[in-house]
């Protein structure tokens, strides 16, 4: 059976929701008394619904100075948010070994940030390329997932189409942007606008060209319009010039005047 779904945005009350926490954590990490509380903090922020940016936490000092710790589980636990922050399932999965346990709320917040990800890069995703991201067996568990922890949640709007076996996504949730991600962004927008700005140069010049074109075509339209009057006067003149000739030679006058005076033969 074809189906499509679809979710609108995320309310704002979801997204002020998702802040308030996100300012809450802030908060505690920053009256924390010791490394164990921040690692603490760290593990129950990662796992709160809604919550997906994690680049204010990161920054903050307590946090910092966790990846220089003697204590590895601190140094893990630090590890462990920066794949909150940037990465998705799949690099969980290849950096677990030193990474802490998670819970399967960890693992459903991780897969959400995957599909984000993903959306990020298309706006088209395949089925079998989802299931392969989020490690999902069939696609019936894929399709609840995706209703239920995705567009429900906010996460993304997006329409499933289960005959043509994709996910079209409209809009999706803002992440955090990764190291040096948003010189890349820059570079990108830079490149576009000078493209943009090339292309519409181009543009101005085929329509300038254009404008040229049709004024000279209106031109001589003009002139030939003017040459065509000017041969029309000329005929008219020459017609009426002609006119007038035959008419003074077929008048009763000039024949009066043909006949011989004297009445002679």
């Amino acid at each position: 059976m074809d189906a499509k779904m679809e979710e609108g945005q995320p309310s704002a009350s979801a997204s002020l929701s998702a802040t308030n926490k996100v300012e809450r954590f802030v908060g505690l990490v920053r009256t924390a008394k010791t490394d164990d509380e921040v690692v603490e903090l760290i593990m129950a922020a990662t796992s709160e619904p809604g919550v997906i940016a994690f680049q204010e936490l990161i920054e903050l000092p307590q946090v910092q100075s966790l990846q220089n710790s003697a204590n590895s589980s601190c140094k893990a636990a630090y590890r462990l948010l920066l794949v909150f922050a940037y990465g998705t399932w799949s690099s969980y999965l290849r950096e677990q070994a030193q990474l802490p346990s998670v819970s399967p709320d960890h693992q459903l917040k991780l897969k959400q940030l995957s599909v984000i990800t993903l959306a990020e890069k298309s706006k088209i995703l395949p089925y079998e390329l989802l299931m392969s991201e989020l490690g999902l067996g069939d696609v019936r568990e894929l399709e609840d997932f995706i209703i239920n922890h995705c567009i429900y949640a906010g996460s993304i709007s997006a329409k499933l189409d289960q005959k043509q076996r994709y996910l079209e996504v409209e809009n999706a949730a803002g992440r955090d942007l990764r190291p040096g991600q948003l010189e890349d962004m820059i570079d990108t927008l830079s490149n576009w606008m000078t493209i943009s700005s090339d292309l519409l140069t181009s543009i101005q010049g085929k329509l300038d060209w254009a404008n040229e074109t049709s004024n000279a075509k209106k031109a001589h339209q003009i002139e030939v319009s003017e040459k065509i009057d000017e041969v029309k006067k000329s005929i008219r003149t020459e017609l009426d010039i002609r006119q007038d000739t035959v008419m003074a030679e077929q008048s009763p006058g000039c024949d009066a005047m043909d006949e011989d005076p004297s009445g002679s033969a």
